[in-house]
């Protein structure tokens, strides 16, 4: 929708899209909070059963491609059933490929001109620091636990070179080590 004066309400679907990411963590956490132990075994075990590891997979890409309130920690009681030399590796590489995606979604949306007009005033202000900083903004996100798909989205839309994003992005395949390790290890349960 526009307003009359032919400018995008961007400030208006923020605050819808803010308060629908706050209502989906309340009710993701309600679920959570009301699940016991018992029943969340139930879960994994119908999960196991009914999910293949490449729909786990398409999982991980979805959330490290889209800007969502989900995690690729929240298969990994699913993933720990398969041997770590086969669940790290696919993983990883399909939390990079997400990233990548989103990279990729970020330079074409880099090409709308309200979009545009955004990244060249921040460009203007900030090149320097993105030059300098830039990668090593992606290398953070792939590794702690910083919005990866924002961070590789904004990447995209400052058009930051494309084979190095691609390179640092594989490093997601020792975040999936770590997740996996947790929970494996019973360091993390929900």
């Amino acid at each position: 929708m526009e307003r009359n004066d032919g400018h995008f309400p961007f400030w208006r679907y923020a605050i819808w899209g803010l308060l629908l990411v706050v209502l989906i963590f309340i009710g993701f956490y309600i679920l959570i909070t009301h699940v016991d132990r018992s029943e969340y075994q139930k879960i994994v075990d119908l999960a196991n059963s009914n999910v293949s590891f490449l729909g786990m997979c398409i999982y991980i890409w979805a959330t490290d491609t889209f800007v969502l309130p989900l995690s690729p920690m929240f298969v990994f009681p699913f993933i720990v059933e398969y041997p770590w030399y086969f669940a790290i590796p696919f993983t990883g590489l399909s939390s990079a490929l997400g990233g990548m995606t989103a990279y990729f979604i970020g330079f074409v949306f880099s090409k709308f001109p309200f979009i545009r007009r955004m990244t060249d005033k921040a460009y203007q202000k900030w090149g320097n620091v993105i030059r300098k900083y830039g990668l090593m903004c992606v290398l953070l996100s792939s590794l702690l636990p910083l919005p990866f798909s924002t961070v590789a989205m904004v990447a995209g839309m400052m058009h930051l070179n494309a084979g190095k994003v691609a390179l640092i992005s594989l490093t997601r395949i020792i975040r999936m080590a770590i997740y996996y390790a947790m929970f494996s290890l019973g360091l993390m349960v929900a």
